[in-house]
């Protein structure tokens, strides 16, 4: 796990990112659990995305040059999001549409298979979340480039007397149903 992990260090209006893709690593479980049937060139890619995560060892410390806040994400997006800010007087948005995820796992959420955003709040992730202002979106973008790791801003963090949000694509709130979320499977 990461040494340079700084909780509960948000700030209004901090923009949130994420690194890589979500959501591969759990359908690889679901794939092993036989819980999901699927063509055997899909099953082999979750498969491996399950055994072999891809860990971004060298952005950690690039983090340092820009993020106020980080977390690994262990538990899911929603979970790890809640943990990472649970000490502050802060809430936050987020945009399902901006949420990174392979394209073979949109192949998945296109034919529902299964819902985007249970797949993304499932944990077992080994990405990063962490927030920065926004006037630090450019270093990220040339991180993001050099390092050749996706970097993706899904959301804003905004004041505590706003309830914390999803937005899905077509700009509807979805209900939270307590911090850990609900699982659609």
């Amino acid at each position: 796990s990461n040494k340079i992990v700084f909780r509960n260090k948000a700030k209004l209006n901090d923009d949130i990112y994420v690194t890589g893709n979500l959501g591969d690593s759990f359908i690889g479980l679901k794939v092993l659990q036989k819980k999901i049937k699927l063509n055997k060139k899909l099953m082999n890619y979750f498969k491996s995305k399950y055994f072999h995560p891809v860990l971004h060892k060298n952005i950690t410390k690039k983090l340092l040059l820009f993020a106020n806040t980080s977390i690994d994400l262990s538990d899911g997006l929603i979970s790890d999001l809640e943990k990472m800010i649970n000490k502050q007087k802060l809430s936050y948005k987020l945009y399902l549409e901006k949420i990174p995820i392979s394209n073979n796992l949109k192949k998945l959420v296109d034919l529902n298979i299964i819902d985007k955003l249970s797949s993304i709040s499932s944990g077992d992730d080994y990405q990063i979340l962490f927030t920065a202002s926004p006037s630090k979106s450019r270093i990220i973008s040339r991180t993001s480039k050099s390092l050749g790791i996706r970097i993706s801003k899904i959301g804003k963090i905004c004041t505590y007397n706003q309830k914390s949000q999803i937005i899905d694509e077509k700009n509807k709130k979805i209900a939270l149903k307590n911090k850990g979320y609900f699982h659609r499977f």
